[in-house]
């Protein structure tokens, strides 16, 4: 039985038919922009909670080809209140209500400088190729103004569907539309009204907007167009670029039958090469499937070959070799260079990629007239926010694979550095650096948290957002995180350019000077300006990052004094982590690592590394892909598998110090490698341009403005809290393993960031080494 899997795209071309009762202008083209949602607020931990939902029988989702009847728009009569309206406020201010009428009133009181600096929007229904609808709704304001509503995209360009621009009036008026929907379907479309600033309206004041009856039905359904063929994936699922002759290699086989054997084809001859029992079939749960495993470990000619058995097929093809590896670990380095801000990207190593030098006005210190120089690092995510709490987590592993795997990367990875003496890793690494140098207040020693423009940008290359640049306030979050790589910095770096180690070393102590001074006293953590809602990053413990900053500070110096210090902690955090809010294993690690340890404190530590292996192993020995993640997916479980993938190796170095390593470790980060690349319940390989069935509408500006997918990225993958209006609409009922969408609307499966590429460097380079 063949699993499917809906491939949603989403075309650029409009054609729009407006029969309206009110005025027939056709308002030109606003471009939206995410909401702040789009932070990221992944647990970097395998989730505890047992997902309910999980456990049940799987429920039959909800059918593609049944239409709604009636009303699209639920409380579209505000009998129950504001429920399901929302508004979204990018410089503008308002507020929501109901009357005694039961209408619903905007009450605007700022209406900011762009059109959509206030909007009222409603999520959840869908548009059909094909079909004809009805829209109307009833409106009134108390100040004539003009207003703009629109049915559109929820991501990529957001581009209308439908739109109109109306002059509205005290009086409250009836507004009908006959509309036909010409674009691919869509599941996930926003119905919002724009109730910003436009240059006809003058000064409006606080005013208040009132609508009623708002409705969207089905006139016609009989034209609707078939819905988009759906691309088949197998129900042998491999890692689909290969396995290194010793890796261990196991193949998942799901289905009512998986049968009793297996075959490895080789793809050049036809003929088997060898025969492996299958595991006898259970139940698995993240996936709700029927599931079991064959091991082929023993394989190790090289060659590209297929497992094949009569119950369930065949899985797609893949390699066994010593250099599978070599070409990905190059591209996951590449997309940071690719990523980089602050210079110009060339054509002969960006190829379509490359673009003039961006972002290079100075940033307004946030709250003063200062401006400041902060050219230079990483493009974070699918925006073009710098953060620093997340470009340290992503320096630290690139860092520690280098550190502990040096003989994995060379200086010939085509960055423009490549070639001057230096490891590649090292140099990419160092472009981030010498930015969060730059971010570092020379008064205080602390470190300005991030630097966006008010808003993310619309979908555009980096040089095309030209907004003004705001330094956000110091945090001690992102001080603590700084202070520990610059730590580390000074440590690796001592060897390859002694006067830049010193730099480093030099900013982590004064940076450390801040957090002496102020991490006890804070309590609340970042939080956005107003005016600001690119991403937040908040982080209200800064334990975790003290204590990694003392660690690697004592790591480097071998100062007694940081020692001292780090174990006045104690026990550092409730489970550990290694994500951009919960660094305790960083510091752990650090710390476990150094010549000199306290061994009743380093004993206290071990066990913390255990108890998460412990809870890792166990979820791992549950799950028929090898997934580590118990329950619920969390948003960036792609990083919560890769950075348990570098917890397994980190013991695996732990437990060769000790002469207790027995290779179960180096196993088990194998096979979170191979679920990233294949084995998962999804048959995707997460990197882009890799395997036979990759992500390729990402939510990432570049991809999106060319049409064409950045190779080497790793995507945030499923998410079951369904954290955006395209997963909710798509995903509702689905296994929590399987809640996975390849379409740039769903920024909560499909965006890419440094961070997520990062841990997957390391677990390359430690599986290559």
């Amino acid at each position: 039985m063949k699993r499917k899997l809906m491939m949603a795209l989403l075309c650029a071309s409009l054609t729009v038919s407006l029969l309206a009762c009110g005025k027939q202008e056709t308002a030109e083209e606003t471009v939206q922009t995410e909401s702040a949602e789009e932070a990221d607020t992944v647990s970097d931990e395998p989730e505890e909670a047992t997902d309910e939902a999980a456990k049940e029988p799987e429920k039959e989702e909800s059918k593609e080809d049944e239409l709604p009847v009636g009303n699209m728009i639920k409380n579209g009569d505000f009998k129950s209140g504001t429920d399901r309206w929302n508004t979204y406020k990018n410089g503008g201010e308002a507020t929501l209500r109901t009357n005694d009428d039961e209408q619903l009133e905007v009450d605007v009181t700022d209406v900011g400088n762009l059109d959509y600096s206030v909007q009222l929007y409603y999520d959840g229904f869908r548009l059909d190729t094909g079909v004809t609808y009805k829209f109307a709704f009833d409106l009134a304001v108390s100040k004539p103004r003009t207003v703009v509503w629109r049915l559109q995209i929820n991501g990529g360009d957001y581009h209308a569907y439908f739109t109109d621009t109306i002059a509205a009036t005290e009086e409250m008026q009836h507004y009908e539309y006959e509309l036909t929907m010409e674009e691919v379907s869509d599941p996930s479309p926003r119905l919002c009204f724009n109730l910003g600033t436009y240059e006809e309206n003058g000064d409006l004041g606080e005013h208040i907007v009132t609508l009623d009856n708002v409705d969207l039905e089905i006139t016609d359904a009989s034209n609707r167009a078939a819905e988009a063929e759906e691309v088949e994936t197998p129900d042998i699922n491999i890692n689909q670029v290969g396995y290194q002759p010793g890796d261990i290699k196991i193949a998942t086989f799901r289905g009512d039958e998986t049968g009793d054997s297996f075959e490895v084809i080789d793809t050049t001859t036809g003929k088997s090469i060898f025969t492996g029992q299958i595991n006898k079939a259970e139940k698995n749960v993240s996936s709700r499937e029927t599931c079991a495993t064959g091991d082929f470990s023993s394989v190790i000619q090289p060659g590209t070959y297929q497992i094949k058995n009569d119950a369930c097929g065949e899985s797609y093809e893949f390699k066994i070799g010593d250099d599978v590896y070599q070409d990905l670990l190059k591209d996951a380095v590449r997309m940071l260079y690719l990523q980089r801000c602050g210079e110009e990207l060339s054509e002969k190593q960006a190829g379509d990629f490359a673009h003039p030098a961006c972002h290079m006005g100075e940033a307004v210190v946030y709250g003063t007239d200062e401006k400041k120089d902060v050219t230079g690092g990483w493009h974070d995510a699918g925006d073009y926010g710098r953060y620093v709490v997340s470009g340290a987590k992503a320096v630290a592993d690139i860092l520690l694979a280098y550190e502990n795997y040096p003989d994995v990367f060379g200086d010939d990875m085509d960055i423009p550095e490549s070639g001057n003496g230096t490891p590649d890793v090292l140099d990419e690494a160092r472009y981030e650096l010498d930015w969060m140098l730059k971010m570092q207040d020379s008064a205080s020693g602390g470190v300005y948290h991030k630097v966006t423009c008010a808003n993310f940008p619309s979908t555009v290359m980096p040089q095309e957002e030209t907004e003004q640049l705001i330094l956000s306030p110091i945090s001690t979050a992102a001080t603590g995180d700084f202070a520990a790589v610059m730590a580390m910095a000074g440590r690796i770096y001592k060897d390859v350019d002694a006067a830049f180690a010193d730099t480093c070393l030099k900013a982590a102590e004064k940076a450390l000077d801040y957090m002496d001074a102020n991490a006890d006293a804070d309590r609340e953590g970042f939080k956005n300006p107003q005016e600001i809602v690119t991403g937040e990053y908040p982080d209200t413990v800064v334990k975790d990052e003290y204590f990694w900053a003392l660690a690697e500070l004592y790591k480097t110096t071998g100062d007694k004094s940081y020692e001292d210090h780090l174990k006045q902690f104690g026990s550092v955090g409730a489970t550990g982590g290694l994500g951009w809010a919960n660094v305790d294993f960083y510091g752990m690690y650090t710390y476990l690592t150094c010549e000199q340890t306290d061994a009743d404190f380093a004993g206290k530590l071990m066990k913390k590394f255990a108890f998460a292996l412990d809870n890792m192993q166990e979820a791992l020995d549950a799950d028929a892909y090898g997934s580590t993640i118990k329950g619920a997916y969390p948003w960036g479980s792609n990083m919560t598998i890769a950075n348990n993938g570098m917890l397994y190796l980190m013991m695996e170095q732990l437990g060769t110090k000790m002469k207790q390593s027995n290779g179960v470790n180096l196993s088990n980060a194998q096979r979170q490698l191979s679920y990233l690349l294949g084995t998962n319940a999804n048959s995707y390989c997460f990197v882009t341009g890799y395997g036979s069935l990759s992500p390729e509408h990402t939510h990432h500006r570049p991809s999106q403005a060319l049409g064409e997918t950045m190779k080497g990225m790793l995507v945030g993958g499923p998410d079951s809290n369904l954290e955006d209006p395209y997963a909710k609409a798509t995903l509702k009922g689905r296994a929590a393993a399987k809640c996975y969408a390849d379409n740039e609307q769903s920024y909560s499966c499909n965006e890419v960031t440094i961070y997520w590429n990062s841990p997957l460097i390391y677990l390359l380079a430690g599986i290559m080494k």
